[in-house]
């Protein structure tokens, strides 16, 4: 595997700490990293436009101390203080447009800071010119958020602490104004934000209930006595489940796994006025009294996703230890109140999300159970397909749903060719004007399952072809093939093994006997 290629467009520097950095954090993930420092006053130049070309990540951080020297001059930002914000906005707004004209490529940009001045000494710690740079990083936010991953530097600095962030030396001899603890915070979020573009992130949580939803055993305390609210001991756990639902809404399928009486657990659901968690919210209850691996594993194939998809927390650490040893590849995290949200960190998820896919996907989980119930009653599986009564809608894709493709190119493992797309390279492809682009949505007796397929043919290659897990045992893979030999002569097939799609290379190559598997 090559280099990925990251470039840093920039007025600072930001060696010796970045290189190793990056490299390090991004090897853990069996990553290679390439980075290329791109001076800021440069970067329209020829040698690093190519530079910026060849790029798969391209970060923005401007200093504002040596963007606007003269920002601390007083007399200067009161007399012409809007100038001095328009000036800088036109500046960023040039600066993106001109790096988006160079590449399709993600762009991270980092905010603006202030904490470099010094006059607090002096004034005191009031907001420095009415808040003039908070005010126009909302405007850089407001101009930048819906085409750039926008990082708010200020939080970083926050997290170390101002007096631990700048490097006075690193400053004066080489430009580099940050501390090697700045830097590797700035380092773990760009880790992070290639994987949310990539898609690449745990699918499902699974929970178990007594002292991790709430504080206290069911069983033995009983309802009323249990900790969960919005004070006292029980305010972490109510807590807790907020943030729960946070990733709910952000796409997560939460799952529960506990020992315990399903009664007891489902009056907890629809009685205690203090759970923030709702019955809707979990796609699949795993309640009795045999051992958590099993009934992970029940899980994993109730909702018809992988084992490596799922991340498990308990507060026993027997039931933790259990599980990572039969299910290697299932995530095991020890709940522990005062570390259980940086433990959560392997979740990569989008800022920005589409509401209406998110509770399509997880109603669809959500009432797999009644499928399973529907397919008990028939010896026939085409008599439970036809029971089932699916409506399937392909049509050419719209822009609207380019993200919703791309998500599914990037999270789908099995019914796929593997070939992985993010928004900008899906726009990039279709505007050049040879990719021919179709999703598909399906709904079924018990729920509308949404947009979850997608396919796309460049002259007579098939270049994508995805289908959710959570649509496969339906045939619809069958009837996307179909619909595909009926409009387009395919003689090759791009396809990138995922190590859970084997047999899609088979499945593909029957679909279309006179083709050649390409890129495998």
């Amino acid at each position: 595997m090559g280099n990925t290629i990251i470039s840093i467009v920039s007025n600072i520097a930001f060696n010796p700490y970045f290189n190793p950095l990056i490299s390090k954090v991004f090897k853990e993930n069996n990553i290679s990293i390439k980075t290329q420092s791109v001076p800021f006053e440069e970067y329209t130049t020829v040698e690093f436009k190519h530079q910026i070309q060849n790029s798969m990540l391209s970060v923005v951080w401007l200093n504002l101390e040596t963007l606007f020297p003269n920002i601390l001059n007083e007399a200067f930002l009161i007399l012409s203080e809007k100038d001095v914000i328009s000036e800088i906005l036109c500046l960023c707004q040039k600066t993106f447009i001109d790096i988006n004209n160079i590449t399709s490529a993600p762009i991270i940009w980092f905010l603006f800071e202030d904490y470099f001045i010094q006059n607090t000494i002096a004034t005191g710690h009031v907001p420095f010119y009415k808040d003039l740079v908070n005010r126009i990083n909302a405007s850089l936010c407001e101009m930048l958020t819906e085409k750039a991953i926008v990082i708010d530097l200020k939080r970083l600095i926050a997290e170390v602490g101002i007096v631990n962030a700048y490097d006075l030396k690193g400053k004066y001899r080489w430009n580099a104004p940050y501390s090697k603890l700045l830097i590797e915070l700035a380092v773990e979020e760009i880790h992070k934000q290639y994987f949310i573009v990539k898609g690449i992130t745990k699918k499902c949580l699974v929970l178990d209930c007594d002292n991790v939803l709430w504080g206290g055993i069911i069983s033995e305390d009983g309802i009323e006595n249990l900790k969960l609210g919005s004070s006292g001991f029980g305010r972490a756990y109510q807590e807790f489940q907020r943030f729960l639902l946070s990733l709910y809404s952000h796409g997560v399928i939460l799952a529960v796994c506990s020992k315990n009486d399903l009664a007891n657990v489902m009056t907890m659901f629809h009685v205690h006025s203090e759970m923030v968690l709702k019955e809707e919210h979990i796609a699949c209850f795993q309640v009795d009294w045999n051992n958590k691996p099993e009934n992970i594993k029940q899980i994993a194939k109730t909702l018809n996703i992988g084992l490596d998809s799922i991340v498990f927390i308990d507060d026993s650490l027997v039931e933790v230890e259990a599980v990572k040893a039969m299910l290697p590849e299932v995530e095991t995290i020890l709940y522990e109140r005062d570390s259980i949200y940086s433990k959560l960190s392997c979740f990569n998820l989008k800022s920005r999300i589409n509401q209406v896919d998110v509770i399509k996907r997880n109603e669809t989980y959500r009432t797999n159970q009644f499928r399973e119930g529907l397919k008990a009653q028939y010896d026939n599986y085409k008599d439970y397909i036809n029971a089932l009564e699916i409506e399937l809608d392909i049509h050419g894709a719209t822009p609207i749903e380019f993200s919703r493709i791309s998500e599914l190119t990037q999270r789908t493992n099995k019914c796929t060719n593997g070939k992985r797309y993010t928004v900008a390279e899906i726009k990039e492809k279709v505007n050049k004007g040879n990719l021919i682009l179709y999703s598909l949505s399906a709904s079924d007796r018990f729920s509308d399952l949404g947009l979850v397929g997608t396919f796309a043919i460049d002259s007579n290659e098939l270049m994508i072809f995805s289908l959710s897990c959570r649509a496969l045992g339906r045939e619809i893979e069958e009837k996307m093939v179909t619909y595909i030999a009926d409009k387009h002569k395919i003689n090759k097939i791009d396809f990138m093994f995922t190590g859970q799609n084997e047999y899609m290379k088979t499945f593909l190559l029957e679909a279309f006997p006179n083709s050649t598997i390409t890129n495998y």
